[in-house]
């Protein structure tokens, strides 16, 4: 389990939009961001009652000053540890450390550096490091990040560079998140708010708290708390653990008391039932009856959902004869951290759009209810000159606007529309947990005539012209995404992005039995090359037979498929058993699976040889699939996996004329972690540098992966007949032979090209 502290992050700058990671994963579990912390709300005391679950008065800290605790009550990592369970914490300040017993945490991990910005990443890549270690994470993980309230103090709570600390921490919350996987239990939340540049008075914005949990099996996706204490905190984690709650913690689990929230959302507007606020019709009517009218107008979903749910703030504050006059903030801030910006933000803006339009059209006003026009009195009347300005310039301004009119329309009296229960299903999908939408991968994937040459598909959009945009509606079309965007200069962009883009060739296993099959689906050098090259591309090996035995032929295929490619070697090569031979190759020794010129950078990635001339006895070439080896190694011995992706190996070879090195793990990965080449040579591996910590591992886990690459189930063995030629990639196909007798006159001729042009026909060819 993880949990995770973020040190004054408060509630109402949680969007979908900002931190993406911290409401996906809301979404994925149950969520409360109405929550409450303790009095006074300051960082010792709070997370004391956090760890602890005792109040204040209870354990007797009233600062940030450290002081003996009046109190017994363990920390959950001292629950946890009394119940058997590995733990490990990571904090960064000491006064914190200091309410933790000394014995709570099997791994601790603490600095003091000084209030430095810094100190978050270095918590998280410490517990990054703890989490992929080979024996797996603690049974219990406490991360504490206080990059927010260090920026709150020094900027204030709603300044730039606060919401810049809340948007950091939100990326260091993904790759915790991404260290302990999709199965672990987490529970996020914050010790208090702020307000200007301190968060010592009791008021909502500083009290004002949330509580965030995933719990696979345990807690059902899409769910929520009405109410939740940081002192529940304690109590929640240990259930969450599997241990019993220490009888002196004063809060209590929130499991089992968290609500569907698309109920909760359908049941606040059922409320509407029976309120009017002297409209012609209830609240629910109207908000039936603007979604409505939305539809009709084929407006989006995004839309339809904000007319519906435009006026709930009204329900959630204290309104009074003409309604809440903030209810539109009221509203969004509830919304904003479960829904997309381009629901919430026209909510948030439909009061602002009123009061703009009284201030460029007088005569609006006339046409507005009687209720719409008293409540314009309550909200501020109409905008001024350089308020109305700014509002038009926003990037939600047309949305708000077009809601604004189908908020004004929606008020028939006895209109027969579609009833609450229509829109379950539009709700529902709305609190789906999805990744939203980056207003620069939109820009940058847009595929319009002018962002992108038609006739040669290349971007006409520089990098600079990807910052600064807003994501304001996002429409899924048969043919893929429209996505609206909005600069801050004002200008908009329909992005036009299909739904398909072509995917690159991912390597494929070999079937069973693929020694026969690669020889019986062999293709004819006459004949179409597209599967002979599709093959290669997937499987990493192909044969082609009909060649002929003319010298030169090689060059000829490869220059087909490819473009060969000049080595030391030349452009062609003889693999004949010469008397003084520059390489171990041009004998009649048998030779281990191996790469070819590892010690080339970059090394050459496809080798394609000719038989011109077969031994009557030996010389049986051997392929080995690299591949599943490696995915062999990972599964069986993790630790001997990563230390061969880990640890850089020089290869060397080097005769009268050359002298050429290259480093490289014997095993790379890309950055999603599968594995893209391998790169196995003994005859030109020069050992690691003498002495150097990590040696004895990295020769046990070599040792361990060349008897997987020996094994006969991860290859074949076919003898090249005179006139087959053989292409494979040589950063996945490690290739061998057996010896022959020195009399046979054996006689491949081979070359190299690249792997790009074997892939760019592949992906033509699909």
């Amino acid at each position: 389990m993880l949990v995770v502290s973020i040190d004054g992050l408060a509630p109402r700058h949680i969007t979908r939009a900002a931190m993406p990671a911290l409401t996906i994963l809301a979404l994925e579990g149950a969520s409360c961001f109405t929550a409450r912390t303790v009095a006074p709300p300051w960082t010792v005391p709070a997370h004391t009652s956090m760890l602890r679950g005792v109040d204040p008065a209870t354990h007797g800290l009233s600062d940030n000053t450290p002081a003996p605790l009046r109190t017994g009550a363990p920390s959950f990592l001292k629950a946890a540890r009394q119940a058997d369970r590995s733990t490990a914490m990571f904090v960064s300040w000491l006064p914190l450390d200091a309410v933790i017993e000394r014995d709570a945490a099997s791994e601790r991990f603490v600095i003091d550096s000084g209030y430095d910005p810094d100190d978050d990443r270095r918590m998280v890549d410490a517990a990054v490091a703890s989490a992929r270690e080979a024996g797996g994470c603690s049974d219990l993980m406490f991360v504490y990040l206080v990059a927010p309230d260090l920026a709150g103090h020094g900027h204030g709570f709603d300044s730039v560079e606060y919401r810049a600390a809340a948007v950091r921490s939100d990326t260091h919350l993904a790759r915790l998140l991404d260290a302990v996987g999709d199965r672990a239990s987490v529970l996020v939340t914050t010790d208090h708010g702020g307000l200007g540049t301190d968060h010592a008075d009791q008021v909502p914005d500083v009290m004002e708290t949330f509580v965030v949990v995933r719990a696979p099996g345990r807690v059902a996706a899409g769910s929520g708390w009405a109410a939740a204490s940081l002192l529940d905190v304690a109590p929640t984690v240990a259930d969450l653990c599997g241990i019993d709650p220490d009888p002196s913690w004063e809060g209590s689990s929130l499991l089992g008391r968290e609500l569907p929230l698309v109920d909760v959302v359908m049941d606040l507007l059922a409320a509407g039932a029976g309120v009017s606020y002297r409209e012609q019709v209830t609240m629910l009517d109207h908000a039936l009856q603007s979604a409505a009218l939305a539809a009709a107008d084929d407006a989006g979903d995004e839309i339809v959902l904000a007319c519906l749910l435009h006026d709930l703030g009204h329900i959630l504050g204290s309104a009074g004869r003409w309604g809440l006059p903030g209810h539109a903030e009221v509203g969004a801030r509830a919304l904003q951290p479960l829904l997309a910006p381009a629901v919430v933000e026209p909510i948030r803006n439909h009061v602002a759009a009123k009061r703009y339009r009284v201030a460029v059209e007088p005569s609006y006003h006339d046409r507005l209810s009687l209720a719409s026009q008293m409540s314009l009195v309550e909200q501020g009347g109409p905008l001024e000159v350089d308020d109305a300005e700014a509002f038009a310039a926003g990037a939600f301004a047309a949305e708000a606007l077009r809601l604004r009119g189908y908020d004004d329309e929606g008020k028939v009296e006895g209109l027969t529309v579609s009833p609450l229960d229509a829109y379950r299903g539009l709700v529902a999908d709305a609190l789906v947990p999805r990744r939203p939408v980056d207003p620069a991968w939109a820009r940058d994937a847009c595929r319009c005539d002018q962002c992108r040459d038609p006739g040669n598909d290349q971007h006409l959009v520089d990098a600079s012209e990807l910052d600064g945009w807003t994501v304001v509606r996002t429409d899924r079309t048969g043919d893929g995404l429209a996505v609206t965007l909005h600069h801050r200069s004002g200008e908009r962009h329909v992005c036009r992005i299909p739904a398909t883009e072509p995917g690159d060739v991912r390597a494929e296993p070999w079937p069973p039995e693929f020694a026969q099959r690669l020889r019986t689906d062999s293709t004819s050098r006459t004949g179409d090359l597209g599967p002979f090259v599709d093959q290669l591309a997937r499987r990493g090996i192909a044969l082609l037979h009909d060649c002929g035995v003319e010298p030169g032929t090689v060059l000829k295929v490869g220059n087909t498929v490819g473009f060969v490619r000049q080595t030391n070697y030349g452009a062609l090569f003889d693999v004949v058993a010469e008397p003084d031979p520059v390489n171990l190759a041009f004998t009649p020794r048998g030779l281990a699976a191996h790469t070819d010129n590892p010690y080339r950078d970059p090394c050459p990635t496809v080798q394609l040889l000719h038989c011109l001339a077969a031994a009557r006895d030996g010389g049986a070439s051997r392929f080995v699939d690299g591949f599943a080896a490696a995915a062999r190694l990972r599964a069986e011995d993790p630790a001997a996996f990563e230390t061969l992706t880990k640890t850089d190996v020089t290869f060397r070879f080097h005769s009268a004329d050359v002298d050429l090195r290259a480093r490289r793990p014997l095993i790379e990965l890309d950055c999603d972690g599968r594995v893209r080449a391998v790169s196995v040579n003994k005859r030109s591996m020069e050992p690691p540098a003498g002495g150097r910590a990590g040696t004895a591992s990295f020769y046990g886990a070599y040792r361990t992966f060349v008897e997987l690459l020996d094994l006969d189930d991860q290859a074949i063995e076919i003898t090249l007949r005179p006139g087959e030629l053989v292409a494979f990639d040589n950063r996945r196909v490690l290739h061998g032979r057996r010896a022959f007798r020195s009399t046979e006159r054996r006689h491949l001729q081979g070359c190299y090209i690249d792997m790009d042009a074997i892939h760019s026909a592949a992906r033509r060819l699909a």
